[in-house]
Formats: C-alpha cells, structure tokens, sequence
C-alpha cells in the first residue's frame, strides 16, 4: 500500500502552527532560507517542501518531523507501531518523489529553452562567418562556447541548495567537482544563492543567444580592422554585462 502526503493538509497544518509562533510568512521564510512564495504555496497546498527541509521546518514550528508528516499533533501517550513508522517513510518519500517530478518538469523546459538560445546562439555565429575576419571567427566561436558549457551547467548540473555551513560562515568561494566560482566581497548563503543560480542561468543564455548579433552590429558600425583588434575586450564587456554584474547585484540585494 503507498501512501501519498496530503497537500492540502499539510499546508493546513503548517499554516496553523505558524500563527501559533507568531510568524509571518516572511519571517518563517527567512529562518528556512527560502522565499515567501514558497512558504504560501506549501499554506496552499500547490507544492511540498523538499524532504531536506523536513528538519529545519518542524523545528521552526515546534513539532517534529512525525507530526509534520501527520499532518496533526501527536500526544506523548500515544506509541507509533510498525505500521504507522511505514506510512511516515512512505510520506517522507512522497516528498522527494514531488520533488523529483517538478525538476524533471523544469529540466524539459530548461532543455528547450536551452535549445533554443543555442540555435539562436549557433545562426548569429554563422552569420558573422560572412562579414568578419578568420582570427575575430575564432574568438566568436571559442566564448560562444564557453557560454553554452557554462549555460548547461547552470540549467542542469548546478545544486540547487547550499550546505548548512554556508549560512553560519562566510564563504565567498563555490565548488562543485571541476567547477569553481568565487565571488570576492559577496558570502554565498542560501538566502541568496537561489538568486544567483537563476542569474547566472539567465546571463549565459543571453550571452549564448545575443552577443554574435552585438558583434554584426559592431561590425556595422565600426570599421573592421577596429572589432578585430578590440573584440577581446568587447566580448569580455558581455560577459561582465550579461553574467558579473546581475550576479553581484542579485547577491547582494538577497544578501
């Protein structure tokens, strides 16, 4: 037999525990590190909390993980039999399950969405093929792909959450396998690192999609033996544009 969590129910519940505490939505938001929409869409019964955040919400609401997944208090009294430990583990998974169905949902928007600023990204390229110089082909090619390898990494690979010691620490610097991300002057946390992911996320498929087109209108507008020889900086200038700067802004407006 398999059991699912009550959407509803359990949006019921942790709204009314979080009146009980005094709290707004807000404000409970900010102890968990995660936005006011999703607090009220939890209140709501339109999604479930990741089961990483189990913990940390029973304990801001002051039950525990059994009750939240109860959806209802439970007495001291009573005893939790074998069965009742199954139905909670089912319930546990449930959540992850829910999870796992809205990223898979996100990621086949992601790969089109994705798809489509390479397209865009790959045409804008060719089109610079007629009118620009071998040596300025090479380094169009060579950043637009680099904005679509660090583009896919943002859309698929990049986690979504950081470490607890993140928010206790300040820590500027990201790693995740071979990737590497320092931010100086700005401590990564969960508060602001959602924030940052879609940044980055949004800055390097604009890149991908937009910079062979601000180079065709370069070329038309500056003689060519002068986009040859500042196309370097030119194509840095984008990148500084479209990734750093929404970045350090969306890092520290959530800071």
């Amino acid at each position: 037999m398999t059991y699912e969590l009550d959407k509803e129910r359990f949006g019921e519940f942790v709204s009314k525990l979080r009146k009980e505490q005094g709290m707004t939505q807000k404000e409970l938001a900010e102890r968990l590190f995660v936005s006011d929409k999703a607090v009220s869409k939890w209140e709501r019964g339109q999604s479930l909390p990741d089961i990483t955040m189990l913990n940390p919400l029973a304990e801001a609401l002051g039950v525990t993980s059994a009750e939240l997944l109860n959806c209802g208090r439970l007495e001291e009294s009573e005893k939790i039999d074998a069965s009742q430990v199954d139905e909670l583990v089912e319930k546990a998974i449930s959540l992850s399950d829910e999870k796992e169905r809205l990223r898979q949902l996100t990621n086949t928007k992601g790969i089109f969405i994705y798809l489509i600023c390479v397209v865009i990204g790959v045409i804008g390229a060719i089109l610079c093929n007629f009118v620009y110089l071998e040596s300025i082909n090479t380094v169009i090619w060579t950043f637009e792909g680099l904005f679509a390898v660090f583009g896919a990494y943002f859309m698929f690979f990049v986690k979504e959450r950081l470490p607890e010691y993140y928010d206790s620490n300040k820590i500027s610097l990201y790693g995740h396998g071979a990737f590497r991300m320092n931010l100086p002057g700005i401590s990564l946390n969960n508060r602001n690192w959602p924030y940052i992911v879609t940044s980055a996320r949004t800055g390097h498929l604009l890149g991908m999609a937009v910079t062979p087109f601000l180079f065709l209108l370069a070329f038309w507008l500056l003689p060519p033996h002068i986009v040859d020889k500042w196309i370097k900086l030119l194509f840095l200038i984008a990148a500084v544009g479209f990734i750093v700067v929404p970045i350090y802004a969306a890092a520290r407006k959530h800071k």
